[in-house]
């Protein structure tokens, strides 16, 4: 079950409802402070919620603060914020959503409800107000396929929609209107469609600046890092352990190396023979291998990307079927030259087309953009499989725009204002005024 769409409703910058089409490729672009970075906070916040049960919107690499940090500055009387994803199915879209208040007591965003909504039925559940245990349904309408449930704070299940979760939330339903409920759930045929893949949902984020390349390095314990010091590590690990993965690794990294004019190999040096003793990185460029301090930035900056998703793509297995990682990339260019991003952006093409990763990539490079239309004409991804964002300030609030290409990659939906500024600098470049 694959996420198409992402909503984000009375947060910070965005008023009303705002929607992002979410592909298998996704750019994300917009001035300075429209709110990209907060975009992929609220994505990785919901993500781990629908995965871990976790809710917490100051995990590295983000920090949004508190509630009234993250709410939008409003008029409102009753302040709250919605996120929400879209999942396609095989048989038809389920639209889940979730709500947020100030926690009772407290400074941070606590769930008020939460939402899914089929194509012909709603099922809402809220969070216990009665200070009554278990699960009720509190109302419903079988014509209309629309429920109401309410469970206790401390009812673990309410955030899993996985077949064995429900099962477990219907044993102990009370009230009302419980049959008409199981009867549209089988209808859904829960143990068999792919709903229970909500919960299967995997998000990385990286840091736009990632972590200082050093002329050795001790063995730590391994951990993600979104800045990307944990890489140096799993590699030495990878080549200790696993070598026919530290292969297949090592030779797409080497791939992406030429291809890109940043580097020509990659090496583990163990300084005394020993797994747990420190060691360096040895990169390649030209002539013999240099220390990876000693080269180019962009390749230490670059590497723990490469490693997160190649890694990926070769390695981990998926339990469900369809399921994708996504990875939140913010500013994956830093440091490259233009041959290195349009080299990026043809390696993320090339991955996202096969269906096993998702990437949404915060970025400020043209050439990221038109290395994936050229990709698109190309033939290596489907235009149905790239979406551009474009983040548009109109005053204090900033709208949305979905752009999307056509097979010879031309781009369609296009705002006005969008690349104005570029438009503007060429003309007075040619002497036209402005």
């Amino acid at each position: 079950m694959n996420i198409t769409q992402f909503t984000m409703e009375e947060v910070r910058c965005f008023a009303e409802r705002q929607q992002f089409d979410i592909r298998p490729l996704t750019f994300l672009v917009g001035e300075n402070s429209t709110g990209k970075t907060t975009m992929l906070a609220c994505f990785q916040v919901l993500a781990d919620y629908l995965n871990r049960g976790e809710i917490d919107f100051n995990t590295q690499p983000y920090s949004m603060g508190i509630f009234r940090d993250i709410v939008r500055n409003s008029r409102k009387k009753e302040k709250a914020f919605k996120l929400g994803f879209t999942f396609e199915g095989d048989s038809e879209d389920v639209e889940y959503t979730v709500a947020f208040v100030q926690k009772r007591d407290g400074f941070e965003p606590a769930i008020k409800f939460m939402t899914l909504k089929f194509t012909d039925g709603e099922i809402v559940f809220k969070r216990g107000e009665t200070g009554k245990d278990g699960v009720r349904l509190t109302d419903f309408d079988a014509t209309k396929n629309q429920y109401h449930i309410e469970m206790s704070d401390g009812f673990p299940p309410f955030f899993r929609f996985s077949p064995f979760f429900i099962h477990i939330w219907m044993r102990m339903l009370k009230g009302k209107g419980k049959h008409a409920l199981e009867k549209y759930l089988k209808k859904k045929d829960m143990d068999k469609n792919d709903l229970g893949m909500m919960s299967a949902i995997s998000a990385f984020s990286t840091s736009p600046i990632r972590s200082r390349p050093k002329r050795t390095y001790d063995p730590t314990r391994e951990f993600n890092d979104p800045e990307g010091s944990d890489v140096p590590m799993r590699l030495m690990r990878t080549q200790a352990t696993k070598k026919e993965r530290w292969e297949g690794l090592k030779q797409k990294l080497v791939e992406f190396g030429r291809r890109s004019g940043l580097f020509e190999n990659i090496e583990i040096k163990n300084l005394s023979g020993s797994m747990g003793d420190p060691f360096q990185l040895k990169v390649k460029v030209r002539g013999p291998n240099a220390n990876i301090i000693d080269v180019g930035y962009g390749v230490s900056q670059i590497l723990p990307i490469l490693v997160q998703i190649l890694d990926a793509d070769i390695s981990r297995p998926h339990i469900y079927r369809d399921a994708r990682t996504t990875f939140l990339l913010q500013q994956p260019e830093v440091y490259l030259h233009p041959k290195a991003q349009a080299q990026l952006s043809s390696l993320l093409a090339e991955l996202a087309s096969r269906g096993k990763q998702l990437f949404i990539v915060e970025t400020h490079s043209d050439y990221l953009i038109d290395r994936a239309r050229i990709e698109i004409r190309r033939g290596t991804i489907s235009p149905k499989d790239v979406s551009l964002i474009y983040l548009e300030p109109k005053g204090r609030v900033v709208h949305v725009h979905n752009i999307r290409f056509d097979k010879m990659a031309n781009m369609l939906n296009v705002p006005p204002h969008y690349r104005s500024f570029f438009l503007q600098e060429s003309d007075r470049l040619l002497g036209f005024e402005d």
